[in-house]
């Protein structure tokens, strides 16, 4: 049996009906049902052991409900000790997720999960995921999976892709800031549930970059979603992008190793099913 944390989240949805095709039993933690933050414990909550946890749950601050404060980081740092606490009574494997944005986002190299990561003085939500990783490797069977940014149905207003997606859907301009250079590496929902599976029913331990074998500029990315939606268009704006110096290139090349993992889906079928579920929820 399989405890997944965050289970209402777009990676927790997508891994529990990823589970419930594999016949796997998993029972789902939702903030609605059970508050992590709040000190209780969720051994009692869950009621027997599991073999593995999956914990997907935290403030994250692209949600509506948080944002990047130190109110928000005090929250993820509970929930993280309440994983924590269960994970060494049971005595079992422990699945984190963390975040590949740990990595300095100004330098063009491409990351490797050995590189030093410092935590961000401007971001109290990655310090608390900094924290979280030093205190989950600590666990006798833990993988640490650092995943970049997720995309699929599901996705929040307030994330580019979605956003753009929007104004294809509704026939405007995607008006893409700077030279459209800024990069964000896009893996899909369906692709990280398979690494978070794999990884499970895996003794493989240490930090994984769950990562696209290659980044995407914005100006791809609005390309993809007119070219997929068949409808809009996108200009430059002429606008700065104060982000245009962001790189997210991440290798792959030990999830492949060691977990036989890598992303299957391109961003036009991810964006594809995004424009789908639209369609169904009108």
């Amino acid at each position: 049996m399989i405890v997944v944390t965050g289970a209402a989240g777009i990676i927790g949805r997508a891994l529990m009906a990823r589970l419930q095709a594999e016949g796997i039993e998993a029972i789902g933690v939702r903030r609605d049902e059970f508050d992590l933050s709040s000190g209780n414990s969720l051994a009692r909550f869950v009621g027997r052991r599991p073999e593995v946890v999956v914990h997907l749950a935290a403030a994250v601050p692209h949600s509506v409900h948080y944002p990047d404060s130190d109110f928000s980081a005090a929250i993820t740092r509970a929930i993280d000790s309440t994983l924590f606490e269960a994970a060494a009574y049971w005595g079992c494997r422990l699945v984190y997720a963390s975040t590949c944005s740990l990595y300095d986002k100004h330098a063009p190299e491409v990351k490797f999960e050995d590189d030093v990561v410092i935590p961000r003085a401007d971001s109290p939500y990655m310090r608390a995921k900094y924290d979280g990783e030093r205190l989950f490797e600590t666990l006798p069977s833990c993988a640490i999976m650092r995943v970049p940014a997720p995309i699929g149905p599901g996705l929040p207003d307030t994330v580019v892709a979605k956003r753009f997606l929007n104004q294809a859907v509704a026939g405007q301009t995607i008006r893409v800031w700077g030279t459209g250079g800024r990069e964000q590496n896009y893996v899909d929902v369906s692709d990280i549930a398979d690494i978070f599976l794999r990884a499970a029913f895996s003794s493989a331990t240490g930090i994984f970059n769950i990562a696209a074998n290659a980044p995407t500029t914005m100006l791809t990315l609005a390309e993809a979603m007119i070219k997929v939606v068949n409808r809009g268009a996108f200009e430059l704006s002429g606008e700065a992008d104060p982000l245009e110096v962001e790189y997210a290139r991440y290798s792959n090349a030990r999830a492949y190793e060691q977990l036989g993992w890598r992303p299957r889906k391109s961003l036009e079928e991810s964006i594809r099913s995004m424009y789908e579920a639209c369609n169904e929820n009108r």
